[in-house]
């Protein structure tokens, strides 16, 4: 019951869930089996609603009522079994292949069972649970190959894919003059992964350790049926019309290296009772992310073109340093420091975008490539998409046209980029002249032409952070 926007969640039920598993494991001459079943019963409880799609009795004050207005039935018991299948056999004494399978199940989330929100201001239902959906399901297989190099490193190779279905999607009802208009839960949604990943992992050693992996993942998404139902059929053609039903992004690998060094428990001299030199463990996490594609045409469409564009790419790294100290026998203290983005990395976000104009604002100040220049008028560059204006400059508008006869009102602050003679210049005394080359380069070079998003203290939400921390452990046994 607070404003819109604004809303929060209670319920008051007693869910059951039961699970028993068996499994068994075989081995015959270095091949390893081991399989099982898991068997799993959800109840979410209690009773629930049997109701029309497009009922009046989700509007207005009314709603309140729902209780007595509307047939309630039992929830339903949901029963799933799932499989596991893991076999691993070697190939020589240093490799070894396997392959993995199983089903695995997801209990929906509480407000996806027992939820019913209203409207402060209309009283009107806007959203509904279902407490009989299915458990989200996923079917995973893996593929892999590992070999052993040199009794030192650990070499692993994998393919995968997971089908995952049953997945939560909220699905829109909108009646007769948008009488009722509410959300409801359902389990249309799915998801195709797949890809490999190569890791290579270092566990030996008495200074240092870690791995490092590059994971290949391409992720097909969508839904069965439609994301709005209109009750009039007008709009339901033109809602169909226009909106596709599965995304199919471009892949965006990823890699990740983690290294620790370490000094060995009894490790150097000993002063006053303990070793300063030993067990200290520097942990370093460094992580770069492929940049996501999406469509940019300028503003609207263009017939047959989509992700054509790709976000700048996103780099981290983070470090742990830690320090242990055995107090008495059963007594361990750990003394740490956590740095977050240590290298202070400035990676543009895009929460600051109010409106649409803000984000097309910000994407045509942008210097693309030259390909763009199909779609609409820009000045050609090597920017992409989360590139940004330096902190601490001041924004210089650069304005493109082909021939400076087509400029309208004219203005003495922009620096005007004319494409038929690839030249800049400026408004100045009425009449048009050169820029000052110098000028033109120190707007280049700190990027001062990008039109940043209003809302600038959303655009880099990832700065260098420190925390200190201390952890006891008792060993009572």
């Amino acid at each position: 019951m607070l404003p819109s926007g604004r809303s929060t969640s209670k319920w008051h039920t007693f869910p059951t869930r039961i699970e028993a598993y068996v499994k068994d494991k075989l081995e015959f001459e270095g091949m390893v089996v081991d399989a099982g079943v898991r068997l799993a019963i959800s109840h979410a409880g209690g009773e629930w609603y049997v109701y029309d799609p497009y009922t009046k009795y989700f509007r207005g004050s009314v709603s309140y009522g729902i209780d007595t207005l509307l047939q309630k039935e039992p929830t339903k018991y949901v029963t799933t079994v799932m499989p596991r299948l893991n076999v691993a056999f070697p190939i020589t004494d240093n490799a070894k292949l396997y392959f993995n399978y199983g089903h695995f199940r997801a209990m929906p989330t509480p407000e996806n069972l027992y939820l019913i929100r209203h409207e402060t201001a209309t009283s009107d239902v806007v959203r509904l649970a279902d407490p009989n959906l299915p458990l989200e399901k996923t079917v995973a297989y893996e593929l892999g190959y590992e070999h052993n190099l040199m009794d030192l490193f650990l070499l692993r190779v994998a393919a995968y894919y997971k089908d995952v279905s049953n997945e939560r999607y909220l699905v829109n009802y909108v009646g007769y003059n948008s009488v009722p208009n509410y959300t409801v839960s359902t389990s249309n949604a799915y998801e195709d992964i797949r890809g490999f990943e190569i890791t290579l992992r270092k566990n030996r050693g008495n200074w240092r350790q870690g791995f490092i992996n590059y994971t290949y993942m391409v992720t097909t998404d969508g839904h069965f049926g439609w994301a709005m139902y209109y009750q009039n059929p007008v709009d339901q053609r033109n809602y169909e019309r226009t909106n596709p039903v599965q995304t199919k992004p471009i892949p965006q690998p990823y890699a990740r290296v983690n290294l620790d060094f370490f000094t060995p428990v009894d490790f150097g001299p000993e002063v006053l009772g303990f070793q300063p030199l030993a067990d200290w463990r520097l942990n370093v996490l460094a992580s770069w992310s492929s940049g996501f594609y999406f469509t940019w045409v300028g503003g609207g469409s263009f017939p047959g073109v989509s992700y054509n564009t790709q976000w700048r790419d996103q780099y981290g790294m983070d470090i742990r340093l830690s320090k242990n100290f055995q107090l008495f026998d059963r007594i361990n203290l750990m003394l740490f420091m956590d740095i977050n983005n240590v290298l202070n990395l400035k990676q543009m976000t895009t929460y600051g975008f109010v409106t649409g104009t803000d984000y097309e604002q910000y994407l045509k100040s942008l210097h693309l490539p030259e390909s763009f220049n199909e779609y609409y008028g820009q000045i050609p560059g090597d920017d992409r998409p989360g590139d940004y204006r330096k902190a601490g400059v001041e924004y210089q508008p650069m304005v493109f046209t082909k021939n400076l006869g087509e400029v309208g009102s004219k203005y003495a602050k922009p620096i005007y980029y004319e494409h038929s003679t690839r030249s800049y210049y400026k408004w100045v005394n009425n009449a048009w002249q050169k820029a000052d080359q110098a000028e033109v380069d120190r707007a280049l070079d700190d990027k001062a032409y990008i039109h940043m998003p209003t809302q600038d203290w959303w655009n880099f939400l990832n700065p260098r952070d420190f925390y200190f921390g201390m952890r006891l452990t008792f060993d009572l046994f």
